[in-house]
């Protein structure tokens, strides 16, 4: 069996769970590709823009906010598909892209799916099998809403529940595990104590993960306002740092030697940063979020997002972390979890009984078990027509109990 693991190249919210999909299901034995959705439509001038965009509005969060929320609608949904007909040389460039890969299945896991590859796929005719992971995991944007794609999964009941509402048929809905990194869940049973004598950080001190994710998107104002009020905390900075940043950072150092800043930038045992810390602050990536609740630890969400809405309803709900933009309020938030150890066991004790599954291997199980349902051009068009006139019966009688 060969999959098609499809990404979008706008940070590493999309990158990172088709990397770990696409390894899981090699390493059961399957040939897997890991592919750039915009390069198999032959743009690489767009797939450039789209970093620019995404990275300049991750340093401007709420101007990102009123764009995403002003895009996100029918109109643009319908002006996608619109652009993907008529462009005849992303049809071509998809065309000769399938048929070197002959990929038996695709898996997205970038909301663009829904307008992009399901026009593309009828249009070429191809008969292949599209399922698509959220990688918001709590929700899906109206954008990323389309009943032409085969199963859509979501590790969450809240992202189901939310899909419904936007307008997916429950039928093409799949509860799945949130696909964790291999580099992440060899660290779970990694304590505290054992963490922090591998990384060589202070065994008492509150510890803060400062995370500036794939991107690199940060400043040095939260570790500035500690020092402003004598916290005796020690920092650790994670994620892609530039020599611009990482200059500032050793400034910073130089001038405040008496607080415990540690800046190893982007690493592979992140796992074991995350074990060694009391709480993780950064932007809301989901990844980030759902690596922390797989360890443990609470989240402190900034740089609020317009998919941010989902994360907060989630995290309300269930007591595990918190959401705040303002540094100072950040402290303070910081300040009354570490001073309350009744807090700290209520949160404890939710993370252990969290309503979420991790796992690579059992997604792609399902995966595999689900393509079953598929693997046929007969049974993808018997599937697909059955789910059709399912629906065309359902609106039938919603109709007559409306006129009646």
């Amino acid at each position: 069996m060969k999959c098609s693991f499809i990404y979008v190249d706008a940070g590493k919210g999309h990158y990172t769970p088709a990397k770990a999909l696409c390894d899981s299901f090699i390493s059961k034995g399957n040939v897997g590709t890991l592919d750039n959705m915009i390069l198999i439509l032959g743009s690489p001038v767009y797939n450039k823009m789209i970093k620019i965009w995404w990275r300049f509005f991750l340093h401007y969060p709420k101007l990102e906010r009123f764009s995403s929320e002003f895009q996100d609608n029918d109109f643009s949904y319908w002006l996608i598909k619109e652009i993907v007909k008529n462009d005849l040389k992303a049809t071509r460039s998809f065309e000769k892209w399938y048929l070197k890969e002959k990929p038996d299945l695709i898996v997205c896991t970038n909301y663009l799916a829904a307008p992009i590859l399901t026009t593309i796929i009828k249009k070429t005719k191809i008969n292949i099998p599209l399922f698509v992971y959220s990688a918001d995991v709590f929700d899906c944007p109206n954008i990323g809403v389309s009943n032409d794609i085969d199963i859509h999964y979501l590790p969450s009941q809240l992202g189901i529940d939310n899909c419904i509402r936007r307008g997916f048929y429950p039928e093409i809905l799949h509860r799945s595990p949130f696909p964790i990194k291999a580099g992440i869940s060899q660290y779970i049973d990694l304590t505290k104590e054992e963490a922090r004598i591998q990384l060589g950080l202070n065994l008492e001190k509150p510890t803060i993960i400062l995370n500036f994710g794939g991107e690199g998107i940060g400043n040095l104002e939260f570790p500035k306002a500690l020092v402003k009020r004598h916290l005796d905390w020690q920092v650790v900075v994670l994620g892609k740092l530039s020599r611009k940043t990482r200059r500032k950072f050793k400034t910073f150092s130089n001038e405040n030697p008496f607080f415990d800043l540690f800046t190893p930038g982007f690493v592979d045992n992140v796992g074991a940063y995350i074990k060694a810390c009391d709480v993780q602050l950064g932007k809301t990536g989901a990844n980030s979020l759902l690596e922390s609740i797989y360890l443990k630890r609470p989240f402190l969400m900034s740089q609020l997002l317009y998919t941010s809405k989902a994360f907060i309803d989630f995290m309300k709900d269930y007591k595990i972390g918190w959401a705040e933009n303002k540094v100072s309020k950040q402290i303070e938030i910081l300040q009354h979890y570490f001073d309350s150890e009744e807090e700290q066991k209520e949160i404890e004790k939710v993370l252990n009984n969290i309503p979420l599954s991790f796992s690579s291997d059992k997604f792609v199980d399902l995966i595999i078990e689900d393509y079953k349902d598929y693997d046929t051009p007969e049974k993808l068009k018997n599937k697909r027509v059955h789910l059709a006139i399912e629906h065309k019966n359902l609106w039938a009688k919603l109709k007559n109990k409306m006129r009646n």
